[in-house]
């Protein structure tokens, strides 16, 4: 029986050892993998700290440890088109607005979407991007900015040298934008820079106070958990100030102007209650 279990053990670990490696030489390179054996063995000789459970390798720790030590090689000889594919497992269009506030936090404003698909039943994402860079995208800082939304490393794939692949669970994720107002709470808004986005729980009313010499033109959009839109409130006309009911379910609302911010260059109060 201990003769057993100690095979067991050794399998075990043979089977671990050979995950953590194949995926490091996923990450360099067979080449460098080959070239650099001597270090990579010593670096990673404590195979068991470089996961998260048993079979959940711990990719920060991975990257992490072949960036510090120069065996992570992002940049191109010359410019050249990267891809990124993103899949997450659920909430397809909260999922989509995560990762586009995760690009914009990491400097990527200018790139282009190649494909966008939502699967049923669970709403699974398949977003794939292209841009021109001399770098690829640092998954290390990919992987921090994630961590930072509740988004939950599930692989990486480096499919060729610009081409990545990320699986994500997203199913805690939260949108580190948005505003949480508590109920009874007054929050004064400043001059924004693009659409106020708000989060709020359980709430049944919505006063916006405007700012003395604004013109806004009110737009609010009430959105689910799950991003989905309930409820969409247009004016026409100039108001100073605006009180509705908010639909049940809401969990987040996006305020702006119909035209243009700086018709609420001097900012709102909010209040829900």
């Amino acid at each position: 029986m201990l003769r057993n279990f100690v095979l067991l053990i050794i399998l075990f670990g043979g089977l671990n050892a050979n995950q953590l490696y194949n995926k490091i030489e996923n990450f360099i390179g067979k080449k460098q993998f080959v070239l650099h054996n001597n270090l990579i063995n010593m670096l990673f000789k404590d195979k068991s700290s470089f996961y998260i459970t048993n079979k959940q390798l711990d990719y920060m720790m991975i990257l992490r440890t072949l960036k510090e030590n120069g065996l992570l090689n992002l940049k191109f000889k010359r410019p050249k088109e990267v891809s990124i594919e993103f899949h997450t497992n659920t909430d397809a269009i909260k999922s989509l607005k995560i990762l586009n506030e995760t690009l914009k936090s990491m400097g990527y404003y200018y790139y282009f979407t190649k494909e966008v698909n939502y699967k049923s039943p669970n709403q699974n994402l398949v977003w794939i991007i292209r841009f021109k860079a001399e770098y690829a995208l640092d998954p290390l800082l990919l992987i921090k900015e994630l961590k930072l939304k509740s988004c939950k490393i599930i692989d990486i794939q480096k499919q060729n040298n610009t081409s990545w692949l990320y699986q994500l669970d997203t199913t805690n994720a939260n949108i580190t934008e948005a505003i949480k107002i508590d109920n009874n709470e007054k929050v004064i808004l400043q001059k924004p820079l693009k659409a106020y986005f708000l989060q709020v729980d359980k709430a049944k009313t919505l006063q916006i106070i405007g700012r003395r010499l604004n013109h806004w033109f009110p737009y609010i959009v009430f959105y689910d958990k799950h991003l989905s839109i309930l409820k969409v409130i247009k004016k026409n006309r100039i108001y100073k100030g605006y009180k509705t009911k908010i639909p049940t379910g809401t969990k987040y609302i996006k305020i702006t102007d119909l035209y243009t911010l700086i018709n609420i260059k001097r900012g709102l109060s909010i209040i829900v209650r």
